[in-house]
């Protein structure tokens, strides 16, 4: 289950640069506005330039804070899933970028994705001319095979 949580999260936070038009609970288009019910939290504070969409399994708040683009996800009871944003490597801990290195050398690095809810988390995008795969950093640094990209 989580990693299907975390791949629907990781899709859309990879599509970040790509906004969809937002969606009523009826299907209908609507003018970004908000869903009635979802109760913000900090993450929404602040927030810039906010437009919402919705799928079949979360609410999305795609925003711009303190000059970051950022993506919410709250859950179909409107309860706060998570937050992901696009980040530099260098951003990225000293011990995850030592790690990668070690594990994945003449892999290049392609975007990176913060994700943070229950717990932080990092999905890097590894490529070389042959493989094209995200893994997934947890917090203490340990590097885990995530998913296949085409």
């Amino acid at each position: 289950m989580k990693k299907v949580i975390y791949t629907a999260l990781l899709m859309t936070g990879l599509s970040v640069g790509s906004f969809a038009k937002t969606v009523n609970d009826e299907g209908k288009e609507a003018k970004n506005n908000a869903p009635a019910k979802v109760k913000y939290s900090s993450e929404l504070a602040d927030a810039e330039n906010v437009v919402w969409s919705s799928s079949a399994r979360f609410k999305k708040a795609t925003f711009v804070k303190d000059g970051v683009q950022m993506t919410a996800f709250y859950n179909r009871v409107n309860e706060y899933v998570a937050t992901t944003q696009l980040i530099e490597v260098t951003q990225l801990p000293a011990t995850a970028i030592k790690s990668l290195i070690k594990h994945y050398p003449g892999y290049q690095m392609g975007e990176i994705i913060k994700y943070t809810g229950n717990n932080e988390a990092y999905f890097v995008n590894l490529r070389n001319e042959k493989e094209n795969f995200l893994v997934k950093i947890t917090d203490d640094a340990n590097i885990g095979y995530f998913k296949d990209l085409k």
